[in-house]
């Protein structure tokens, strides 16, 4: 149990560390929004690359969900940012949507993926129903951090009520559902292509 919540520990300590350095990244430089998507992108296709180069059995489910999250999320920004319910600032040429966040989308898909798939395998967590719940908790937890850090480095501000260091409620919410139901799409795309994964297969 000792050694079980160590390791649960030095996951959360080193995956909020990574999530402030990318938000800072990003915050800070923002106003470069295409050397910061170009930056993203190349992290991206070395992440991807690894798993392509050692044949990694989750290679094809990791590119299908990065792939998804990116689209979905295009189609969510571009919601959001046509009806004023949030606006990214500091952009060239009157530009309302910044390069990076087709790739920020996918990295996020990664990032949350990696948490998800190693608590599982720490507390070795078997029902689908738990792990809808983690999916819930982690998409609650750490996209809001991220946000903060991003928001309150001047990137961009929401127009929405309720908020908590620049993240309303109702964001939190939404990026819940939003990767809960990634989760739901990928969940059925294993189980119809008979695809075993840590994360996604049910058991």
């Amino acid at each position: 149990m000792k050694n079980e919540q160590r390791l649960l520990a030095e996951l959360l300590v080193k995956n909020i560390i990574k999530l402030v350095l990318a938000g800072a990244i990003i915050g800070i430089f923002h106003r470069y929004d295409l050397y910061v998507a170009v930056f993203l992108l190349v992290y991206l296709l070395y992440t991807l690359s690894k798993k392509f180069i050692a044949n990694d059995p989750e290679k094809w489910i990791f590119l299908i969900g990065i792939g998804l999250t990116s689209v979905l999320g295009i189609i969510c920004e571009k919601w959001g940012i046509h009806n004023g319910y949030w606006s990214y600032h500091n952009l060239e040429n009157d530009r309302e949507f910044p390069f990076w966040l087709p790739v920020a989308w996918g990295l996020a898909f990664s990032y949350i993926y990696r948490i998800e798939k190693e608590i599982i395998i720490i507390k070795d967590i078997k029902s689908i129903y738990s792990k809808i719940l983690l999916a819930l908790g982690i998409a609650m937890f750490f996209p809001t951090v991220g946000e903060m850090v991003v928001i309150n480095l001047g990137a961009w501000t929401y127009h929405w009520p309720l908020q908590f260091l620049g993240v309303p409620l109702l964001a939190i919410f939404l990026l819940m559902v939003f990767h809960t139901g990634v989760n739901f799409l990928l969940i059925a795309i294993c189980r119809k292509l008979k695809i075993q994964n840590v994360v996604f297969s049910l058991r």
